[in-house]
């Protein structure tokens, strides 16, 4: 848990000082606030996240007469109140910490994203101005495919929906790398899940550069195949058959791609989980014979 700065420290203690000469200024939760920022208490990510919350609601406070040296009622409600959450020092303290742990969670995510591409031929269309028109499956329900020949996968019918309800920000790439050529939380890229599987559409700027640069290979053909990376959040292993086979329910979008070679990827990450699938069957089989054990001994 990340632990306070100094200058935050110092400020905690003016906002507990200033408190107890004023009797005003703050809540009983800045006040304990303060005390654990005083006295250098680890904080944990919850609270950080508090924090931030509070800074942003109370920025205007900063505004208001008496919250600087000089002004009239120096120092403020909202002044004292600012400080027993840190001051500006723990403002930024804390906006770094919650960045700092989101690009953690991220790189957590990124470790378990499986990419799966499919041979389904993208539609590019360029009309007479710049505007170049690309559309197409990144994923399509049903279909088996065999994973590294260490099982076979399945994407459920319904396994996009509740990632297009959270409307995750899912970026469009070239071999699920570089720049952005499009995106979700912008606009230029509409995903939307049909009988089908996984429709997307968008339009590039052809003025572009990195357009520029791919769009050739995308007419003779060397790019035009799509693919996309997730994370699963829900699947059931099958062991009957010859090989397991796995099948998506539900999973986290993180991008689609127009990709060179289709061809299933990430299948390293594809064995961690066909392994945490045996050990989870493995520790479930023990506990059934142990309780079987404990019904014909009664």
């Amino acid at each position: 848990m990340p632990t306070p700065n100094q200058a935050m420290r110092k400020e905690a203690r003016r906002g507990l000082d200033w408190r107890s000469e004023f009797g005003r200024g703050g809540t009983e939760v800045g006040i304990a606030r303060a005390r654990d920022i005083s006295n250098g208490e680890n904080l944990s990510m919850s609270t950080v996240r508090r924090m931030v919350s509070y800074f942003a609601r109370h920025e205007v406070d900063k505004k208001a007469e008496g919250f600087r040296p000089g002004e009239d009622g120096y120092p403020s409600n909202g002044r004292i109140a600012w400080a027993l959450w840190g001051g500006d020092a723990g403002r930024s303290w804390a906006n770094q910490q919650d960045e700092d742990d989101e690009g953690r969670n991220m790189g957590a995510k990124m470790s378990n994203r499986e990419t799966r591409a499919i041979a389904q031929p993208l539609e590019i269309r360029q009309d007479e101005g710049e505007a170049i028109r690309v559309s197409g499956y990144a994923a399509v329900f049903g279909e088996e495919t065999s994973i590294g020949g260490m099982f076979t996968e399945v994407i459920d019918k319904g396994a996009f929906t509740n990632a297009l309800s959270r409307q995750d920000d899912v970026v469009f790439l070239v071999n699920h790398d570089g720049l952005p050529l499009a995106r979700t939380r912008s606009g230029t890229l509409k995903l939307t899940e049909d009988e089908r599987g996984l429709y997307m559409e968008t339009e590039l700027d052809g003025s572009d550069p990195d357009v520029r640069a791919i769009v050739p290979k995308m007419k003779r053909g060397d790019l035009d195949k799509m693919s996309f990376a997730f994370v699963p959040k829900r699947q059931e292993w099958d062991d009957s058959g010859e090989i397991p086979k796995r099948t998506i329910q539900d999973l986290e979008l993180h991008d689609v791609a127009i990709v060179t070679t289709p061809a299933y990827d990430g299948t390293e990450i594809g064995l961690r989980s066909l392994e945490a699938h045996r050990a989870a069957a493995t520790k479930s089989q023990a506990a059934r014979r142990l309780r079987m054990k404990g019904k014909l001994n009664v």
